[in-house]
């Protein structure tokens, strides 16, 4: 994708954003976390606010885990800041909290949302993750929830993030991946329409494979050091699920010409997907390799 073709797509995935990101916290059930990512249920997870803050506490955990002191994070495609705020209450020995979007209607809200006397604490930026503002954005640990594959260029990203982060700093994503059945296999033609439809529907360009994302960050000075399944964590087919699915049945592309009813059909897909073992939501982690430049992959800790 050159320059001109990556600046047009990045103006549509703001407008998404900018127009759906209401719709998504009125009717999303995100029980007030603020949190616009899918909900985990591991065993020990009861509520539905802790289903919807799970992803959060999987950072904070990755945060409390790192080899060195990380006392600067970055949420790479924050949304309204419901992960930061999260962090914030969770580990109070974070001094600084950064945020960026490309939309600035989650950027306004997310601001609106500071606690009282933490302006400078929480931080949050217009802009985007493959081209930072002022020069880039220092982490100690930075992440992305459901962000990026919503990038073009995964290579830029992680070139970005080499020059964001100090030598072992980390760098957490929570997305899906592509599985190696829907990369090793001649897809059948409904699998390759339902992964299109997902893609299409959710802007997600930067779906790739673990191994590909693998080799990406190795290129770029970046050791996985953790890949963790979640995908059994994901409920699948609750009613309004199945109510979606009629709707998408009946409606199918007209749905697709409305700018919030099109992410009720790649999210129709995405479940599609998921139960035909196309796609896998992961935890993956990477770590910069102390000597910078090309990291071999090694064995990676589960």
């Amino acid at each position: 994708m050159d320059n001109a073709d990556r600046s047009a797509y990045l103006r549509q995935v703001r407008a998404y954003y900018d127009r759906n990101t209401a719709h998504f916290l009125r009717w999303g059930r995100d029980e007030g976390t603020f949190n616009i990512h899918g909900a985990l249920w591991p065993p020990e997870v009861r509520s539905l606010a802790a289903a919807m803050n799970h992803a959060n506490e999987l950072i904070a955990r990755e945060i409390e885990r790192c080899p060195y002191p990380a006392h600067r994070v970055l949420d790479l495609g924050c949304g309204v800041g419901g992960t930061l705020f999260y962090l914030g209450r969770r580990l109070p020995g974070l001094r600084r909290l950064q945020g960026i979007s490309l939309s600035p209607v989650q950027v306004s809200r997310a601001r609106r949302r500071i606690p009282e006397g933490q302006g400078d604490r929480f931080h949050f930026v217009e802009g985007c993750f493959l081209q930072p503002p002022g020069g880039g954005l220092q982490a100690d640990l930075a992440y992305a929830i459901e962000a990026f594959t919503h990038g073009p260029d995964p290579d830029l990203f992680f070139g970005v993030q080499a020059e964001a982060l100090p030598p072992r700093g980390r760098l957490v994503l929570v997305d899906d991946c592509l599985s190696g059945r829907a990369a090793a296999a001649r897809l059948s033609d409904r699998h390759a329409q339902l992964l299109d439809r997902y893609r299409r529907n959710w802007l997600l360009p930067g779906l790739c494979t673990v191994p590909a994302l693998e080799s990406i960050g190795a290129a770029k000075g970046f050791r996985l050091v953790r890949n963790r399944d979640l995908t059994p964590h994901l409920r699948l087919g609750r009613p309004r699920d199945r109510a979606i699915a009629l709707l998408v049945r009946w409606f199918g592309r007209r749905m697709e010409r409305h700018i919030y009813l099109k992410a009720l059909v790649g999210g129709d897909a995405k479940q599609k997907c998921y139960r035909a073992g196309l796609i896998d939501y992961r935890l993956l982690v990477f770590e910069k390799h102390a000597g910078g430049g090309d990291c071999r992959p090694s064995r990676v800790l589960l």
